[in-house]
């Protein structure tokens, strides 16, 4: 009922998309949503070039299925040795984040018949990186977890959609089935799930992690430039709040400097908690209120196709109704 030309551009069964998440999507999460059905996707931030072989050979040893690689545009250098490891090692699709991988990397990896999806932002972004050579664009509202723009998934959507002409994904404030049918309904031909597949069993991000999604509200977020220079949205921890403050209230440089680092060194005392790698976190936290939602994966996805139809059916009958 939910295939998309997304399916068949990345050769997989649903058009579902998992967003590259540092501190949670390592190899067993990625096999988990491919087998499922949508597309895993491993981070390369924070990562080595030997920790992206190591774990590209991981989530292999667990499915034959399509996997991806994302890649955040930290220099040149990074982007094109990582590009040149998704090119060597086969890897079918390359997602890409902060929008602008740029026109050299792009056009590598599509030599490569490698299928390239750009995180945007805003119209702009997708339009310059249409005109670049991109298969696809991940339009990404603000209420997504981790780096975002200032526009929100609703208003976003739509007008990439308008604006472009390659197929669109939704992405940011997408939990459940709801969410997802509402990608489809403003034009996308997928969705991308993010915070959500944190509560999952397969998630790297610990107990931790997830515990803290379960306690978070949805004005328990907040967008900051503390953690990587770029605006982020993460837990409100009182480390950001200070430094968002002084940022406000106008701090000088080494103030703020000071307080940003106090951000970027913070650590955690249970589990492996890492600071700004696992800090990140979108709104729909507030959505997932009880230990109940830390499920398998599969059954995750599974859950949200069975839904999003009975919606859908349930829609129907109601235009069906209301036209008689």
């Amino acid at each position: 009922m939910f295939h998309t030309v997304l399916c068949d551009l990345l050769d997989i069964e649903l058009p579902i998309l998992m967003g590259a998440m540092q501190g949670a999507g390592k190899p067993k999460l990625v096999a988990a949503v491919s087998e499922a059905g949508g597309l895993g996707v491993l981070p390369t931030y924070g990562e080595r070039e030997e920790d992206l072989v190591r774990q590209i050979n991981e989530t292999r040893a667990m499915t034959a299925k399509p996997f991806g690689v994302n890649i955040t545009p930290l220099g040149a250098k990074f982007t094109e040795r990582r590009a040149a490891i998704c090119i060597d090692m086969g890897i079918p699709v390359v997602t890409t984040g902060l929008g602008d991988p740029g026109p050299r990397a792009v056009g590598d990896l599509r030599k490569a018949g490698i299928k390239v999806l750009p995180v945007v932002p805003t119209v702009r972004h997708a339009l310059r990186l249409e005109a670049e050579g991109a298969d696809a664009i991940v339009a990404s509202g603000s209420e997504a977890g981790g780096h975002v723009g200032g526009v929100a998934t609703l208003p976003l959507v739509p007008m990439v959609v308008d604006a472009v002409k390659i197929p669109v994904i939704a992405a940011g404030g997408i939990g459940d089935a709801r969410g997802f049918l509402s990608a489809l309904a403003m034009g996308a031909v997928g969705a991308q799930l993010g915070t959500r597949l944190i509560c999952t069993e397969e998630s790297n991000g610990g107990n931790w992690y997830a515990s803290q999604i379960i306690a978070t509200r949805e004005e328990d977020t907040i967008v900051s430039k503390s953690l990587t220079g770029k605006t982020t949205r993460a837990f409100a921890t009182p480390e950001i709040r200070a430094f968002e403050e002084a940022r406000t209230s106008g701090a000088d440089a080494d103030e703020l400097k000071r307080l940003q680092r106090i951000v970027r060194q913070g650590r955690h005392q249970d589990e492996d908690y890492t600071g700004q790698h696992q800090a990140v976190v979108g709104q729909i936290a507030g959505m997932l209120n009880d230990p109940s939602v830390i499920k398998p994966a599969g059954d995750v996805i599974r859950d949200m196709i069975r839904d999003a139809a009975a919606i859908a059916s349930g829609l129907s009958a109601l235009a069906t109704k209301e036209a008689s």
